[in-house]
């Protein structure tokens, strides 16, 4: 676990898939899960902060894609939080809509290989979220739709950190910050026009869903 600022932390079981955790006084909020069958070792790595499972009190999905959202029923079960996810993803979340297919080879080979290795079971149900919800608990934290990586893709603004989680809206792997990647990204028109809205945000802390945050200054 990597303390980002005071109460917000990026936890490793994620492994390739970044899962933040926001504390508070009155619980904790994680955005993200990873991969399916990480619900225990998020679980383990909270618990180095005494943070138990029944303080998490909210978990927030920035898009459907198993590799974020894996662990989400597992976790909800482990903790009984509130789930949230925006609403023109909710469907692809609890397995009653088809996620978008992915583009070219690359994208066709990881889908192939992620579907043989990652049981992904979905949640039972959970919030559908837009701009104009507010999560209970954590009323200063801004739902942002930031759309094209996947049609419900959403970043969480805390104004008070001044820190963005914008999920897969940007990437910053290898040091390199880019856009959203073109091989699971089902409108890159539409993407690159969200990537223009977090542009136009004021904070001085990215984190992305994938690669290191960029933290004061460098952005």
């Amino acid at each position: 676990m990597k303390q980002i600022k005071p109460n917000i932390y990026l936890l490793e079981s994620g492994k390739f898939v970044n899962i933040y955790a926001i504390v508070r006084v009155n619980g904790v909020l994680l955005v993200d899960t990873g991969t399916p069958g990480k619900a225990d070792n998020i679980l383990t790595e909270l618990s180095e902060i005494n943070v138990k499972p029944s303080d998490v009190k909210a978990i927030v999905i920035t898009h459907a894609h198993p590799d974020h959202a894996g662990s989400s029923a597992a976790l909800v079960d482990k903790t009984h939080a509130g789930l949230y996810i925006h609403k023109y993803d909710l469907d692809m979340l609890l397995g009653k809509a088809m996620l978008p297919k992915p583009r070219y080879l690359a994208g066709k080979i990881f889908t192939f290989i992620t579907k043989h290795f990652w049981e992904y079971i979905p949640p039972k149900d959970a919030i559908a979220l837009d701009e104009d919800v507010v999560i209970p608990g954590f009323e200063d934290l801004k739902v942002i739709p930031t759309p094209g990586h996947t049609p419900g893709s959403i970043s969480i603004f805390d104004a008070t950190a001044s820190v963005l989680f914008c999920g897969d809206a940007i990437d910053n792997r290898s040091g390199k910050i880019t856009g959203p990647n073109k091989y699971f990204t089902v409108n890159m028109r539409q993407a690159w026009q969200s990537v223009g809205k977090i542009g136009g945000l004021s904070f001085d802390t990215l984190c992305p869903g994938h690669g290191t945050w960029i933290a004061d200054g460098a952005l």
